[in-house]
């Protein structure tokens, strides 16, 4: 009765010593998205006013020459620029590994270590 109360006081540990790295794993993670969201923000709020700036530059250098077609152009090249970063974003985000990967992954050590085998094929039959 000992052993099995060992066990069980090892297994609780370990399960609230993962649950512990899960929600440090969280609360990272949410920081890292913040920051990263508040940088982005200050990026685009400054490029944006740059690209103001240059478009007026560019159409009014060109206005005798080009008119209309050099806000045309410029138009243009802004819509590639901006499917392609779209593009790249979307590809990012679906590349990244899911949220508590790791944890998950040290779960399934950890079952595997308790119960052996992958526990993928469900409960062993006996004959």
């Amino acid at each position: 009765m000992g052993a099995l109360r060992r066990a069980a006081r090892a297994a609780s540990s370990l399960l609230l010593t993962r649950a512990e790295f899960a929600a440090v794993e969280l609360s990272q993670s949410g920081a890292d998205a913040l920051r990263w969201l508040l940088w982005a923000l200050g990026a685009t709020a400054l490029l944006a006013l740059t690209l103001i700036a240059a478009t007026a530059a560019i159409v009014l250098a060109l206005w005798d020459r080009l008119g209309w077609y050099s806000l045309g152009f410029l138009t243009l090249a802004y819509a590639v620029a901006t499917a392609y970063l779209i593009f790249r974003l979307w590809r990012a985000l679906n590349s990244r590994p899911p949220l508590l990967a790791r944890t998950m992954a040290e779960f399934s050590k950890d079952r595997e270590a308790l119960f052996g085998g992958s526990g993928d094929a469900g409960p062993e039959q006996t004959p």
